[in-house]
């Protein structure tokens, strides 16, 4: 049952030295590692080299203009060979087990639409902020307080920051290279697997630490993106009642307007505004 873990990387140097120093002392060993550099200009091509001749597992790598994830993690697929594709953000960190504990969870569940969603957790070493805190809780980025062990989720927790799945489920499904910037990617993808039968379960034990301090400033950011982001998953699924309209639009906006200092206020804000752009550029 080898293993293919995916990592796109963006100027992540550093972080990505210590990501690639714990994938060397992982329990499980049958695994290959992919890691496509998305146009960093930092120190990245020359740690990839350097880690390709120390590491003793297979390690490729390959550098493309900045394009984002979605165009990284779709390249890197083309050159996976495990029966099993592990998605690792390049700022997770992963427990020595953790290949170990996706390996146990795809033996404990073979058949091909299982995929395991793993944790993310806040690394130690990170000064954790009240706004981090509900960050962790909010579901704005990530949310598994409401999740057991082999619970069911849905495509909008198909979290490729720590989730593996059967490559023959996979099949011809790749990441939508209409996205550009932060949000939705992932779960996109994640609702067409849905649809053809995909049960994501949830898997705590499969731990990796999340090595980024994230502000509400950096957050807002992100959301706008995701807001522009939001409108293109609804232009590819135009079934689906994604966009806010109506009270659903008001309330969001009355959320935004008033409560403006509060964490929720302010990631709201972004949002809308992230929608209200993309809807205009169409």
């Amino acid at each position: 049952m080898k293993i293919s873990v995916i990592i796109p990387t963006f100027n992540r140097a550093e972080i990505l030295r210590r990501n690639l120093n714990l994938l060397a002392v992982q329990t499980f060993t049958d695994f290959e590692v992919i890691v496509v550099d998305d146009g960093s200009n930092d120190a990245t091509p020359r740690l990839l080299k350097e880690f390709q001749s120390k590491v003793d597992f297979p390690l490729q790598f390959s550098s493309q203009k900045n394009s984002g994830q979605a165009v990284a993690r779709n390249r890197a697929l083309a050159q996976a060979s495990g029966e099993i594709i592990l998605f690792l953000g390049d700022d997770m960190l992963p427990q020595n087990n953790l290949l170990e504990t996706h390996a146990n969870f795809h033996q404990k569940f073979p058949a091909p639409n299982f995929a395991c969603l793993g944790i993310v957790r806040w690394h130690p070493e990170l000064r954790v902020t009240r706004f981090m805190r509900w960050l962790g809780r909010s579901g704005a980025q990530f949310k598994f307080d409401d999740l057991k062990q082999n619970s069911e989720t849905d495509f909008w927790r198909f979290y490729t920051a720590n989730l593996s799945l059967k490559k023959v489920f996979l099949g011809s499904e790749k990441f939508s290279e209409k996205f550009s910037g932060w949000g939705f990617e992932d779960a996109e993808l994640g609702f067409r697997l849905a649809k053809k039968g995909l049960k994501l379960l949830f898997e705590p034990e499969a731990v990796v630490e999340h090595f980024h301090a994230i502000s509400a400033d950096s957050l807002a950011a992100r959301q706008f993106a995701a807001g522009q982001n939001l409108v293109v998953f609804q232009k590819l699924h135009p079934e689906m009642a994604l966009l806010p309209v109506g009270a659903k639009l008001f309330f969001q906006k009355l959320a935004a307007t008033f409560l403006p200092f509060t964490f929720y206020g302010r990631a709201k804000k972004a949002f809308l505004a992230g929608i209200a752009e993309a809807r205009r550029e169409s």
